[in-house]
């Protein structure tokens, strides 16, 4: 930034203020001429078309937390189950057309809607992404060796709920079993 305003006093003192009127002038309209980024179907639309959230493998999540509770002092091995209220997903942008046609009991309206994508190089179309869900955890256990501590009970309790977003009557943690 400050070589830009050296750049531009310099500019004022060689050639007046006329001149650095003149090349922000140009400067602005070589802004207004650049593509703004919209692809063939710029159109703004509010109507959105619910499509599933990539894959979350919720294997690969458990097999996360476990590893992250199992760094907590006194917390020994530690496994991780984790249950969903909803799996997630994404709306896409969308235009819509309605198309009414009249049937003996009125008028029947008919949808179909075309996702709105932009250009992302090389031919290619991306569709533009309104809002991302991703799945809700119900309920999680946690069984770890060290969960007869209190201290260490109530500690992972409160990591996996932070880790989750689950109130901590939502997360059960108890003792692993022993074996031989």
């Amino acid at each position: 930034m400050t070589k830009l305003r050296e750049y531009i006093s310099g500019v004022v003192k060689r050639g007046g203020w006329r001149v650095a009127v003149a090349v922000g002038l140009l400067f602005g309209i070589v802004l207004l001429l650049l593509p703004s980024g919209g692809g063939s179907n710029s159109a703004q639309s509010d109507a959105v078309t619910p499509t599933p959230v990539p894959a979350v493998s919720i294997a690969d999540t458990e097999t996360r937390f476990a590893n992250a509770l199992a760094q907590i002092a006194g917390a020994g091995r530690v496994t991780v189950v984790l249950t969903l209220k909803s799996d997630g997903y994404t709306e896409l942008a969308t235009d819509r057309e309605y198309t009414e046609r009249n049937t003996s009991n009125g008028t029947d309206k008919t949808q179909s809607a075309d996702t709105v994508t932009v250009n992302a190089g090389s031919s290619q179309q991306t569709p533009i992404i309104v809002r991302r869900n991703y799945p809700e955890f119900q309920g999680a256990l946690v069984v770890a060796d060290g969960a007869d501590d209190p201290t260490v009970k109530l500690e992972l309790t409160r990591a996996i709920a932070a880790l989750t977003g689950l109130g901590t009557d939502r997360v059960t943690v108890t003792k692993m079993r022993n074996n031989p």
